[in-house]
């Protein structure tokens, strides 16, 4: 069984997918987040496209020896003023609306004595300058501009830019297809009798509902029991299903138990294995492999805890990476521990907990349990710690490498 480290892993993933082909699709941008930009974004335009006001105020020509100015009319934004506004008048104006060409200067609401009424007289008041509170043209960047580079996840924000420069649809790579496999005869669904023995499927929901953050949609989910007269059944079943699939993740049955089935499945898919097992806690009952199609599998634990660790350090790289994020890596930092830990680690120990910014300094705080079958405290956590394999004692004050998890920390 080929047993590596995560590094290893992660290594190996990327040498997988070195050959990789995207497919480029045009989608609507309100349906692009979590996809990958597969072309530059230019501004089709000057940003912004023209000269405009940065207050409310009262635009003119201004002229140092002249403090009193008479409206001529009143522009809001999105208003176009084409009079010439001449050297005594001024036109009064909102934050954002175009300034008139005849003029060079907005002076501020209240810096104006005077009710702004058209016709009226207004009387500037202390210091000015020739130029200001006027956005020029141009200022953000000029039209051809690279804003977005290709390789950008879509965000909110990113969605928020796309709008802003008129963009109806985008340029991105397509999404996989992925199937999510559980597998347990002691796995049952919410609303069953929870019998002795018997745990709900929650690593289906942590699977799905984890993707989608990542911004995949197109996921279909099936349960495998560990039932052998049911084998033959589920196997033929899982191969129909994975017809229609880029990527299988699977939880479970991926150890070395009587009733592992997975890896019949897996050598019916023709997978080539890149690992058998990973040299971490929890969660070294993980397998890495690609099919002759170039599907990807990914089988993880079916313990929470474990599967949580491979999803995090294993699959969610990977699938930036499958996705064409350029910086794929997760995140890492020194962290400052801020409790006692004691655990032999045959191999590199992954603790769950978070990150919490105080005093000027990151500090890692551990979770109570993080054993394979920890579910209870997942919610809590934005961060894994790694106790490097050999150190079974850790002491408050001590300094680890920590993978952030793409939750935002705790501030203290």
């Amino acid at each position: 069984m080929i047993a590596v480290t995560v590094d290893e892993a992660l290594h190996l993933w990327n040498e997988a997918l070195r050959e990789q082909h995207h497919s480029i699709e045009s989608i609507a941008v309100s349906d692009a987040k979590g996809c990958v930009l597969a072309e530059d974004v230019l501004a089709p335009t000057d940003v912004p496209a023209f000269h405009k006001s940065a207050m409310d105020g009262y635009a003119l020509a201004y002229d140092p020896n002249c403090d009193t100015y008479i409206v001529d009319g009143i522009i809001g934004a999105g208003v176009v003023w084409d009079k010439p506004v001449t050297t005594g008048h001024a036109v009064r104006i909102m934050t954002g609306a175009p300034v008139p060409s005849t003029c060079d200067t907005v002076i501020m609401q209240e810096q104006v004595k005077g009710t702004g009424e058209v016709g009226a007289t207004i009387t500037l008041q202390g210091m000015q300058q020739k130029g200001s509170h006027i956005i020029p043209r141009g200022e953000e960047c000029s039209a051809g501009t690279v804003v977005i580079p290709k390789g950008t996840e879509v965000t909110s924000t990113v969605q928020t830019i796309l709008i802003g420069l008129g963009c109806i649809d985008v340029s991105v790579y397509a999404m996989p297809r992925i199937l999510v496999l559980t597998s347990g005869h002691e796995v049952i669904e919410p609303g069953e009798p929870l019998t002795a023995g018997k745990i709900y499927n929650s690593n289906r929901m942590m699977i799905c509902s984890l993707l989608v953050d990542l911004g995949f949609r197109r996921v279909t989910h099936y349960h495998v029991s560990d039932a052998p007269d049911r084998l033959d059944a589920e196997i033929e079943r899982v191969l129909e299903l994975s017809e229609q699939a880029d990527i299988i993740i699977s939880s479970g049955g991926v150890s070395v138990g009587m009733f592992d089935t997975m890896p019949f499945i897996y050598e019916k898919l023709g997978a080539k294995t890149l690992y058998g097992r990973i040299q971490m806690r929890p969660g070294a009952a993980s397998y890495g492999a690609v099919t002759p199609k170039g599907q990807l599998i990914f089988g993880l634990s079916g313990n929470p805890g474990a599967a949580f660790n491979g999803w995090h350090l294993l699959v969610v790289p990977t699938l930036r990476r499958y996705k064409g994020i350029k910086n794929w890596s997760t995140p890492v930092l020194n962290c400052v521990m801020d409790c006692d830990l004691s655990k032999r680690n045959a191999f590199d120990r992954y603790v769950q907990g978070k990150v919490i910014f105080g005093d000027g300094q990151p500090r890692f705080v551990a979770n109570r349990h993080f054993n394979s079958s920890s579910m209870l405290g997942l919610y809590t956590v934005n961060a894994l710690a790694c106790i490097p394999q050999g150190v079974h004692e850790v002491h408050e004050g001590d300094i680890f490498k920590v993978y952030l998890l793409g939750f935002l920390p705790t501030i203290e």
